[in-house]
């Protein structure tokens, strides 16, 4: 019995030392990892910033690339003698589908044709501006008829600007 008692008494006694050491290990641990982890969020936040202010960067400087590419492409349009000017025009928007299509894979002639309209349809009004100021009042171009010019360029298929691009 006096065996039992000293048994349980020793046992007791070292399962509250090995639970003060572990507490007191754990909250030394935590102590030390916690700023660890508080660092390691904050990093992550920024990196996660950084990227995202990359991507709209990113799509900033493509917004800007395809302005300026639609109104080339609407100046090249007003200037254009009407059959050889659309032809080679067509040829010119073969040469950027290519271009676009490599930076949009999966995505089909039609999808091109929507967002060169739509980027169009935007800067077509500033480009007549630009041209008139630089042509007589008798030969300034009609927005209306550039957009035209460029739906029918772009209605061709790209496998016929494609002929007419190694013609």
């Amino acid at each position: 019995m006096r065996g039992l008692k000293t048994f349980i008494s020793v046992n007791l006694k070292l399962l509250f030392v090995v639970s003060l050491i572990a507490n007191l290990s754990l909250g030394v641990l935590n102590f030390v990892l916690q700023p660890i982890w508080r660092a390691a969020g904050i990093a992550t936040a920024l990196a996660a910033a950084e990227v995202k202010s990359e991507i709209e960067e990113k799509r900033a400087v493509a917004k800007a690339r395809s302005r300026e590419k639609a109104k080339a492409r609407l100046r090249r349009m007003a200037v254009a003698v009407p059959v050889v000017g659309i032809a080679l025009a067509s040829a010119f928007e073969y040469v950027a589908y290519q271009e676009w299509l490599d930076e949009n894979p999966g995505k089909t002639f039609e999808d091109y044709g929507a967002e060169v309209m739509l980027v169009s349809r935007d800067v077509a009004p500033e480009v007549v501006d630009e041209i008139a100021t630089q042509m007589p009042a008798w030969m300034e171009p009609d927005a209306d008829i550039l957009l035209a010019n460029l739906e029918k360029a772009l209605s061709a298929p790209p496998k016929a600007q494609q002929s007419i691009v190694q013609d």
